[in-house]
């Protein structure tokens, strides 16, 4: 992978999208090895702050050491396998398991044991330490890996952002936190991620909502195995919004972040394979992909507004009407879901009151076109055509397929130039 994105074509199979089978292999050698956002740099100030994440199949945490290092481990007390923290917050000088009191250094270490010479007679400690993971910061963000040791280590993974960032702060005090969504998919995780490069697409499915971005006004940019998506409607270099959603968010008067008149930065981050980001000047999101099956993705969306708030931004009708229903409907009737902690919003496309296309939420647009071609993956007719070229049409997709395939056939630690 050189600057320029390869020829753009169809290099997974079509049991990739939903065959158990792969996707257990994506586990073991994707999910397993792969770099994912974990939180804000902002969070982990003090000796014993921690945040925890997930990645598919591990829980995982950062905590600050007393000597000001950031370490990572699995969340996984060492005798009987319960989550020794939740949530962020700060432990003090130790990690203590809640269930049977097991007592750990901030730097993984086994130190305390109730009851041992009673219970256990010796403990062999130095074998018992928490089991470590791999954790790099870049521009106030923190990623985790499952692995200690990860094959393509983070400086190689990260290379290249820095030609492209953005100048959010979510930790800096210029926005605030405004919420978590939560949107259930019945589509493979790939299948999104597919949709969510693909630029040939943005000029019809989103013509209500993004606007006339055909191949020609939009940009994608390879980064390693990453891809950043610029608007190139305008005339001068490329910005992070389209002039659609610009003269929308204008006429709700969305407060604009400060100095972000012109925004030329992209307005889209995919960092493989899980975490997406979206700077614009009236904020900030990180979605983070969760596969839970073969056909079956979750995907946190969170986000950050300007501090004086969002100034009369409306929130899309099709997301008030899942908000109604879930409350009309109840607990009970939503497969025994309750709302996450922190009351984030859960976005199902079965709870919607009107058609996708009618919803003016160019999220709920995606979804849709997901959950369609993920049941017509089980076609026996079911075959990719010719493909669009160009970097601001389907390119960037055989671009992703590609680091899939160096992860599955052990190629990862190669690196991509």
């Amino acid at each position: 992978m050189n600057a320029e994105f390869e020829p753009p074509r169809q290099l997974l199979p079509r049991e990739a999208y939903f065959d158990p089978v792969w996707h257990d292999r994506e586990q073991s050698a994707l999910f397993d090895r792969a770099w994912i956002w974990a939180g804000l740099a902002a969070h982990l100030e003090e000796a014993g702050d921690f945040i925890t994440c997930r990645i598919p199949g591990h829980s995982l945490f950062v905590v600050r050491d007393a000597q000001g290092e950031l370490r990572a481990f699995h969340n996984l007390c060492r005798h009987r396998g319960c989550e020794v923290v939740e949530g962020r917050g700060n432990v003090g000088s130790a990690i203590r398991c809640p269930y049977h009191r097991w007592t750990y250094a901030l730097d993984g270490g086994l130190r305390g044991v109730p009851n041992e010479k009673a219970c256990f007679g010796a403990v062999q400690r130095e074998s018992l330490a928490l089991h470590r993971a791999a954790v790099g910061v870049h521009h106030g963000m923190v990623y985790v890996n499952p692995q200690p040791r990860p094959p393509e280590p983070f400086e190689r993974w990260i290379a290249g952002l820095d030609a492209h960032l953005w100048p959010h702060d979510p930790g800096g005090g210029s926005l605030r936190f405004a919420g978590e969504t939560r949107y259930e998919m019945r589509c493979n995780w790939k299948v999104f991620y597919e949709n969510a490069v693909d630029g040939y697409h943005l000029g019809y499915l989103h013509a209500a909502t993004l606007g006339r971005l055909f191949p020609d006004r939009n940009l994608w940019r390879p980064v390693g195995r990453h891809a950043v998506w610029y608007s190139t409607e305008r005339e001068g270099p490329p910005q992070a919004s389209s002039v659609l959603v610009t003269e929308q968010a204008d006429g709700y008067r969305a407060a604009r972040l400060p100095g972000h008149e012109t925004p030329h930065y992209p307005g889209v981050v995919m960092l493989f394979p899980l975490t997406i980001y979206t700077p614009s000047p009236w904020g900030f999101s990180v979605s983070v992909l969760e596969p839970e099956g073969p056909e079956h993705t979750l995907m946190r969306t969170l986000d950050w507004a300007p501090a004086g708030g969002w100034k009369g931004l409306r929130i899309p009708r099709a997301v008030r009407d899942v908000d109604r229903a879930a409350r009309r409907n109840g607990p009970a009737k939503r497969r025994g879901r309750t709302p996450p902690p922190g009351g984030a919003r859960i976005v199902r496309l079965a709870d919607l009151e009107q058609h996708p296309l009618d919803s003016g939420d160019f999220q709920l647009e995606d979804m849709w076109i997901c959950e369609k071609i993920q049941r017509n993956l089980h076609s026996s007719k079911y075959r990719v055509g010719p493909m669009a070229e160009g970097p601001g049409a389907e390119s960037p997709v055989t671009h992703f397929q590609r680091s899939v395939l160096d992860y599955l056939e052990g190629k990862a630690g190669e690196g991509v130039e």
